[in-house]
């Protein structure tokens, strides 16, 4: 039972925050929202289409699919490393904003938890009985 929880909390979270990122991000791609920094144009299109692939690993958690665990991994390295760059960026001066690196830094730690959340359901299924 535990398990089962686990893995349908963490696709739950994948699917709602990566739905939300991919609709904030196309809103700022279509011009119908104009935030108040400057919005590093890579790390945008990274964000939508990284909303995209959140929302494929969410289904894939809740439908338990055996490479939902590793995929949700990948996507949570490359958001740790897209964390680091933008972070060296901004701290070197460039045109990131302070929003974008918290934005990042938040992504990751949904993304670590999504990981935890996963893991700890193959661990009670490996335990069980």
């Amino acid at each position: 039972m535990k398990k089962t929880l686990f893995r349908k909390i963490a696709a739950g979270i994948a699917v709602i925050f990566s739905i939300l990122t991919t609709v904030d991000g196309f809103q700022v791609l279509l011009g119908i929202s104009k935030p108040d920094y400057i919005v590093l144009q890579p790390l945008l299109i990274y964000n939508v289409i990284m909303g995209v692939v959140g929302v494929i690993v969410g289904v894939m958690l809740w439908l338990n699919r055996e490479r939902a665990l590793k995929l949700a991994v990948i996507v949570t390295s490359m958001h740790l490393i897209v964390l680091a760059l933008v972070s060296m960026m901004h701290l070197a001066g460039g045109a990131v904003a302070l929003h974008s690196v918290k934005a990042m830094g938040l992504r990751s730690i949904v993304w670590l938890g999504i990981v935890w959340l996963t893991w700890m359901s193959k661990k009670h299924s490996t335990n069980v009985g």
